[in-house]
């Protein structure tokens, strides 16, 4: 058995890229997002950092679950909620990072 990449797996690894990208381009003197500056208060930004990336790795332990527990009748409904929710959060973070790049240019 061949194990090839879906699209699923394709848009995880660019949310993932993306979000390690988000990472480490952020600037903490220019971070609007209250809830990141909430974190970073509470448990400094190393911790948050690992953190981002523990809940991006979450999802995709939710997607490999959700492909072996569904039927295969079912997994055509799930894997498009999945793509959807997939692609507004890379869309999001292509953003965030773009603003960030733009933002240590200035």
């Amino acid at each position: 058995m061949e194990w090839r990449l879906s699209s699923l797996s394709l848009w995880f690894l660019l949310l993932f890229i993306l979000v390690a990208l988000d990472i480490l381009s952020t600037n903490p003197a220019f971070e609007g997002n209250p809830f990141t500056l909430h974190m970073w208060a509470h448990f400094g930004i190393f911790l948050s950092a690992w953190i981002k990336i523990g809940q991006v790795l979450f999802f995709g332990i939710v997607c490999f679950s959700a492909k072996r527990i569904s039927k295969p009748n079912e997994w055509f409904v799930t894997k498009k909620i999945l793509l959807g929710i997939l692609k507004v959060l890379v869309a999001f973070y292509m953003f965030v990072v773009s603003w960030n790049l733009f933002l240590s240019m200035t």
